[in-house]
């Protein structure tokens, strides 16, 4: 059935694209199709896609398309959202074809990896866009899987995917260890790079982050310093501790003068990162009521400018870390899936004891805590240090799209 539907998809591609213009008269060669890695929800892939389309602007591209029908709030335009989802999750051969067929119409193909192209998420649907994306590198123009992580257990089936694609595409590895486990895995070149967060502009005039920004400051004049914190639901979801362990580690950093900035990451989930967090809370006296501030997670580049303006962030989600590092901001993260690690060590940081774990905050939040605060009191020299290395984290991200 795969087969029978790309092969009527190349018919009716051939079809609809005879002519080098569009209807809406913008020549292939100014047009480039962008491949989201999941559906909308997650400020990562918003940071991301925000960056990716940016980025295109810049190379002159007129028409920027992303292959989601969707409504996805995003920093930069996109020209058309192609409706994708019965395909990549339902496998419908007719989407299937008219995705297809759809690929012509097109100069350039830029899939976002992120941390899904080992198959460590919903396999059918990794598989269904590596395998589109793998169909519009055979129409011989540029093709380029962006910016991912491997984990030490990608999936077989996505690993045989990214071994047979055309030699026109281009694997971008976001750090070092994904880069070596790439290339013993997949026998190909691999590029290095950086991730694209990394290039999201700051939006210090996005009304949320003009709010927050003021906050922060009405906290520093009280005395405090300004911690980020944030709860990943999926970590609260595989172990019951989680939330309870939240609970005390707020408790414990608000016995010293601080106060937390709560930052939700991601939306697709009945208790997402934001319910996480106010249950996190929910315990905290009325008194200490005016030491927390939730930050909508409405604008990557809004959560940028904010984050820079923190003393620290504590966060369960790479991207978080990200936009708090774009910044120059220290950060604490509970790292899994093979990801963090490379991420520090861009930074030169993997020998600073900046990670913990999900396990650990469960079994022992009051260490955690304290970990914490004998960070925040290094946070001079760790802001500099990250500033020295972000200038080459952020060339090296710009090689995503040499």
């Amino acid at each position: 059935m795969e087969k029978l539907a790309i092969s009527v998809g190349r018919m009716l591609g051939s079809i609809r694209n005879k002519s080098e213009t569009t209807g809406a008269g913008v020549a292939v060669d100014q047009r480039a199709l962008i491949i989201p890695p999941t559906v909308p929800g997650s400020l990562g892939d918003s940071a991301m896609i925000s960056a990716t389309a940016g980025i295109l602007r810049d190379k002159g591209f007129w028409q920027v398309d992303l292959m989601s029908g969707k409504t996805w709030d995003l920093d930069e335009k996109i020209d058309r959202r192609i409706k994708s989802e019965r395909y990549f999750y339902k496998r419908s051969p007719l989407q299937h074809a008219l995705l297809v067929s759809c690929l012509p119409g097109y100069a350039e193909f830029y899939m976002i990896g992120a941390d899904v192209i080992d198959g460590s998420y919903n396999l059918k649907s990794i598989t269904g866009r590596l395998a589109l994306f793998s169909e519009a590198a055979r129409l011989g123009r540029k093709a380029t899987l962006l910016g991912s992580s491997f984990s030490k257990k990608a999936q077989e089936p996505t690993r045989k995917i990214l071994r047979e694609m055309p030699d026109n595409v281009t694997i971008c590895a976001r750090d070092p260890y994904s880069k070596q486990r790439m290339e013993e895995m997949l026998n190909r070149p691999i590029r290095q790079v950086a991730d694209l967060a990394f290039l999201v502009a700051p939006r210090p005039g996005w009304p949320s982050a003009i709010s927050a920004t003021a906050w922060i400051h009405e906290r520093r004049k009280a005395g405090d310093q300004v911690i980020g914190l944030n709860a990943n639901f999926l970590h609260a979801e595989r172990n019951k501790d989680i939330p309870a362990a939240l609970q005390v580690l707020v408790k414990k950093l608000l016995e010293h003068n601080i106060s937390l900035l709560l930052v939700p990451h991601d939306t697709r989930s009945s208790k997402p990162d934001e319910a996480v967090l106010l249950d996190a809370v929910s315990a905290v006296e009325e008194k200490d009521r005016a030491r927390l501030y939730l930050l909508p997670p409405e604008s990557p580049g809004a959560v940028r400018a904010v984050l820079a303006e923190l003393d620290m962030l504590v966060t369960g989600r790479m991207h978080a870390a990200i936009l708090a590092m774009s910044g120059g901001t220290p950060t604490f993260s509970f790292a899994y899936q093979d990801k963090f690690e490379g991420l520090l060590q861009l930074f030169d940081l993997e020998h600073q004891e900046l990670l913990s774990s999900p396990e650990e905050l469960a079994t022992d939040p009051k260490r955690v805590a304290d970990r914490v605060i004998s960070l925040l009191n290094d946070k001079e020299r760790l802001g500099e240090h990250i500033g020295q290395h972000l200038p080459g984290v952020i060339d090296l991200a710009k090689r995503n799209f040499l």
